[in-house]
């Protein structure tokens, strides 16, 4: 954690001196103590390297005894099944078994698995993905699946945050997807695709099995957590469902000072499950169906401020969150003579409220009292897909297809004056305020539904030129009807103001936009355990409009409407197994060259946000990435990484907030690094022990382009450890963990609120006990 925060769970007191988020004096230490991690790290690996040798050699002189081998993990990357050495894209799949053992269920967690992606998170139910340092606000640059549920979402305020936070239980694997998948995944996979697979239903047999765990928090509340899952066949090989539960309670560790103390108030209740029926009518069918439901809960503030040091919060109201997520989605899947057609629909619905203390714009206004600030969104997200994967026995495969979906986001805002007593606004909509006679507390509020209806087609054509040699081109159009309608129901108005009575359109905008994405790819086979590839690709995600008749009013100068914006990426990498397929190695070097980034701006007085398109940005990067079992028993999972992302031409004149050619672009590192280490071995005839340790390391970034922006902010570079061990007997598994070993404080989100800063970061350490079993 910085060196200049004084932790009261480290030791035991309230930090006395406050913190300045802008204090790069630290950054030299931070550096030097990041470095000596990494030397430990690599120490320990050549040592583990050297052990493993030496053990190899122990291992071949005894009779019936091999070395352990990287398996294969089969991806669908390309809509196509096949082995990430075999895939023209740098993929990452974390499997179901490493997210289970490292208990990285939640959205942030699992991101921490591996360097190259990574969120910005500002809370249990606010995401926002980046892959490859892309990032800003406007649309998703992220595309997010669900199995074949499209889950990326319309942030609120403009911002590609707030993206779905599914938990990860029962799962087969993650696929990260680096750089643009458009012509397989739509618009918004600008920069990459993240897509969650689940496990399926089983008709050959019974599985089932559950984990619990208990843990207490540093200076905190205990956290408890549990999943269960059951594979139920009805009729043998034909029908099968697969019912999945899961549940977080308690956790909280943010203090509360002021009027309103209270200690631990952040606790979050997630709770959540998942039925799947799978139905195989004859060998060329299958069917499957899917609901899922998920609510999540926290009770107060989920942020520490920066001038009262880690863990501590005086918000003068109260800052509740509820999420319910829902999905319906249904697959067909028809094996014919020459290739599969899949046919699939879902909807996504979510449904999210919650207050927000905004009492620090209310002091800038002159606005007496404390202000609550309540939204609300609900999200509906309808999608189909019908596509055709050729499986032909010449050198030419293709995928052809067409897609369609209709999504609305639904948003009401209100800055409504609170009770300081309780800190609890008396209504949080508008006409709640209105029927219960409290219209005089609604200080500002408006409803903004946006809708996106498009389709698109796409094909992509794999052509086996010579037994090495494979070429792939893939395009899609898509064209879409974007609209945005916003209702003023109460304008800015001080407590003495007129009530506006009358609800005031102040955007109502239809725009229509098509484009084109591509990808060409070529991989060689230069033996058969190692493949270079090569690979352009371009991205794009929908533009929109700005509410520039609502900032006017107040002297801000906002544009009307922000354009789509467009990349390139253009890399090389090379996939390897190597020592008898003992280890497996992924390079990559990549150029992006972005155009009309949307980027957020804020108006000086950081009242107003808007979106406006910054010109031309580039990144430049260097991904690493090595799977090894040197011999059985041991698991070493290593990956590092680094972007350079940066403006390459000023701001337009039409942003208030200046940013220059060279500055780096915000929430994006130059470093980042991650690992997991892990050793099972027999214990007796009947059991095994296990240890493991995982670890990530992110370097510094910004908030903003340069410090011309009054409300720039350091997020500094942070490490975090944990660790296992457990042992397993007959199918139980016992074992004890330790997450945030070093008791660090990173900033893993910032929000700027005017007169200071609101860090959001982890649990302080916590250490629990955990048992499993699977029948």
């Amino acid at each position: 954690m910085p060196t200049n925060w004084s932790s009261p769970h480290q030791n035991g007191e309230a930090a006395s001196t406050s913190v300045n988020v802008f204090d790069r004096r630290t950054e030299g230490k931070a550096v030097e103590k990041t470095h000596k991690f990494m030397l430990l790290t690599a120490c320990s690996v050549a040592a583990i390297s050297a052990w493993s040798s030496a053990a190899m050699a122990q291992s071949e002189e005894a009779e019936g005894q091999r070395a352990a081998q990287v398996s294969d993990v089969v991806v669908t990357a390309t809509r196509r099944e096949a082995s990430t050495k075999d895939t023209p894209v740098a993929v990452v799949a974390l499997t179901g078994a490493a997210i289970s053992e490292t208990q990285a269920f939640s959205m942030d967690a699992v991101t921490r698995l591996n360097p190259s992606v990574q969120t910005n998170n500002r809370g249990i139910g606010d995401n926002q993905i980046i892959i490859r340092g892309v990032s800003s606000s406007g649309k998703p640059t992220v595309g997010l699946y669900f199995d074949e549920t499209v889950m990326t979402g319309i942030g609120l305020d403009g911002g590609s945050d707030n993206q779905p936070n599914i938990q990860l239980h029962d799962i087969a694997r993650v696929e990260i997807l680096k750089g643009p998948q458009g012509t397989l995944f739509g618009a918004s996979s600008m920069s990459g695709t993240m897509r969650i697979v689940t496990n399926k239903p089983d008709p050959s047999g019974f599985a089932a099995g559950f984990s619990a765990s208990a843990a207490t928090v540093s200076d905190g509340n205990p956290f408890y957590q549990g999943d269960g899952y059951l594979n139920l066949p009805l009729v043998e090989d034909k029908l099968a469902i697969r019912a999945v539960g899961w549940a977080d309670s308690g956790g909280g560790y943010i203090d509360r000072v002021g009027p309103l103390e209270a200690e631990n108030v952040n606790d979050q209740r997630v709770t959540g499950g998942r039925i799947m029926a799978l139905a195989r009518p004859n060998d060329r069918i299958t069917l499957t169906g899917t609901l899922l439901r998920q609510k999540q809960e926290a009770d107060g503030s989920q942020y520490f401020e920066n001038d009262l040091g880690p863990y501590r919060t005086s918000a003068p109201t109260q800052e509740n969150f509820e999420d319910t997520t829902d999905v319906y989605s249904a697959v067909a899947d028809i094996f014919l003579d020459h290739g599969t057609l899949t046919a699939s629909t879902s909807l996504l619905k979510r449904d999210m409220a919650f207050l927000r203390d905004s009492t620090p714009t209310a002091r800038r206004f002159g606005i007496p009292g404390v202000l609550a600030y309540s939204q609300g969104q609900e999200l509906s997200n309808l999608s189909t897909e019908l596509r055709y994967a050729s499986d032909l026995h010449g050198p030419l495969q293709y995928v052809i297809g067409g897609f369609y979906s209709k999504q609305e986001s639904d948003t009401y805002s209100m800055a409504v004056l609170a009770d300081p007593a309780t800190g609890l606004p008396p209504c949080v909509t508008v006409m709640e305020c209105r029927a219960n006679g409290f219209a005089t507390s609604d200080i500002n509020s408006a409803r903004t539904v946006s809708t996106v209806d498009q389709y698109a087609l796409f094909t992509e054509l794999t052509y086996q030129a010579t037994d090495k040699l494979n070429l792939t081109g893939g395009i899609r159009y898509y064209n879409a009807d974007i609209g945005e309608f916003k209702s003023v129901s109460q304008a800015l108005r001080f407590p003495t103001s007129p009530v506006q009575t009358v609800d005031r359109i102040a955007l109502d905008q239809s725009s229509r936009e098509d484009n084109i994405s591509y990808n060409f790819a070529m991989s060689y086979a230069i033996t058969p355990d190692t493949t270079a590839y090569a690979r352009i690709a371009s991205g794009f995600r929908p533009g929109g409009v700005n509410d520039a008749e609502g900032a006017a009013q107040y002297g801000v100068t906002v544009p009307a409407a922000y354009t789509s914006d467009d990349l390139w990426n253009y890399e090389v990498g090379v996939k390897s197994y190597l020592a008898d397929r003992r280890y497996y190695v992924e390079l990559a070097a990549y150029h992006i060259d972005w155009s009309n980034q949307q980027v957020s701006v804020t108006d000086p007085g950081g009242t107003f946000a808007f979106i406006a398109n910054a010109g031309k940005s580039a990144v430049d990067g260097v991904e690493a990435q090595i799977t090894a079992r040197p011999f059985e028993g041991l698991f070493i999972n290593l990956g590092a990484t680094y972007t350079n992302a940066r403006l390459t031409a000023d701001l337009p004149s039409t942003a208030e907030t200046a940013g220059e050619k060279g500055d780096r672009i915000p929430y994006s590192p130059k470093i980042s690094y991650a690992g997991q280490i892990s050793y099972e071995a027999p214990l007796g005839a009947d059991a095994t022990w296990r240890i493991g340790a995982n670890f990530n390391y992110r370097g510094s970034a910004y908030t903003s382009f340069n410090d011309q922006d009054p409300n720039m902010a350091r997020l500094d570079d942070y490490f975090l450890l944990n660790l296992s061990g457990g042992v397993t007997y007959k199918g139980w598994t016992g074992g004890v963990f330790v997450e945030n070993v070093a008791d660090a404080v990173p900033e893993i989100g910032l929000r700027v609120t005017g007169d200071g800063f609101r860090v959001y970061t982890t649990r302080p350490r916590t250490v629990g006990l955990r048992l499993s079993r699977d029948f």
